[in-house]
């Protein structure tokens, strides 16, 4: 069983048809019509079924379909690593937590670049529990988001950039504005506007009000950490936000919550990895530039 009979098998399901398949593939008719032949003499069932002039996957054709769009994929992948090693890949598939790392990544990308102007950063930007999947499943190199969301997991190393806490956040002419504390009885008074509830933020949050029993008067949801901005610059509401958010927000006054804990913007990739040069130099770029960073 061959990778090109499994790609020849794919295309005539795709298209039903052994001609048409066989003119995608710019092969002849009876070529393919052999190799599918030996492709089912090998599996030991039928794959196709003919009636009526027309060509229908079996059962056994269908289950075989998934399993070779998977092997063909596999492959894909394979070939891909392979001509990154001969090549020597230069750049880096980076992930940015929308609370987090964007508060660290304009900086370090101006200082990295500075340094490697030849490794180019490919960023994506997501929720955390996101970007944890996407690191464990190899879909990027490097992730930069909260501690507390991903530092307890071991299949992760990772390395602590800048401190962050959640805190309450009003307007300055705000009555809560001069306070140095506020209880979450008075955070229920004030109506909220919150981040949706993929940001562990929110969830935190949630479960804190929660386990207090106390309502929350939410008024918006929103998936931008900009408009939480806008709606507290108006005096239209409150809401929670990182603290590295609202640094330089002079029309914001940040209050810490009464339980609340500091975490870090930190670096993480996987440790069972292995990781190209250009990512193994961010990992250590960062470390020897914190301050800077």
């Amino acid at each position: 069983m061959t990778i090109q009979q499994m790609q020849y098998y794919i295309k005539v399901c795709h298209y039903k048809s052994f001609t048409k398949a066989a003119q995608e593939l710019s092969i002849s008719q009876p070529g393919i019509s052999s190799a599918m032949r030996e492709l089912e003499r090998e599996c030991g069932v039928e794959l196709f079924e003919r009636r009526n002039n027309s060509l229908y996957i079996t059962d056994a054709g269908v289950l075989f379909l998934e399993e070779a769009r998977k092997l063909l994929k596999q492959y894909e992948q394979m070939q891909g690593a392979v001509k990154n090693l001969s090549q020597g890949r230069s750049y880096i598939r980076m992930g940015l937590a929308t609370m987090g790392g964007n508060s660290v990544y304009p900086q370090l990308r101006k200082l990295f670049h500075r340094a490697y102007p030849e490794i180019a950063i490919m960023a994506v930007e997501d929720y955390n529990g996101e970007l944890r999947r996407m690191l464990a499943e190899d879909e990027v190199d490097l992730v930069l988001c909260s501690s507390r969301t991903m530092s307890e997991m071991q299949e992760f190393g990772h390395m602590d950039i800048r401190t962050s806490r959640v805190l309450f956040c009003v307007h300055h002419h705000h009555p809560l504005a001069s306070r140095s504390q506020v209880t979450y009885e008075e955070m229920s008074q004030e109506p909220l506007v919150l981040l949706s509830d993929v940001y562990s933020i929110t969830r935190r949050i949630r479960q804190a009000f929660g386990l207090r029993k106390l309502p929350m008067d939410i008024i918006h949801y929103t998936n931008q950490a900009y408009t939480v901005l806008r709606f507290i610059r108006q005096g239209a509401a409150c809401g929670f936000l990182p603290s590295d958010v609202v640094e330089g927000n002079p029309d914001i006054v940040g209050i810490p919550l009464p339980d609340g804990e500091e975490s870090y913007i930190s670096l993480f990739w996987k440790k069972d990895r292995f990781q190209f040069s250009a990512a193994r130099k961010m990992i250590q770029f960062v470390g020897e530039h914190l301050e800077e960073i």
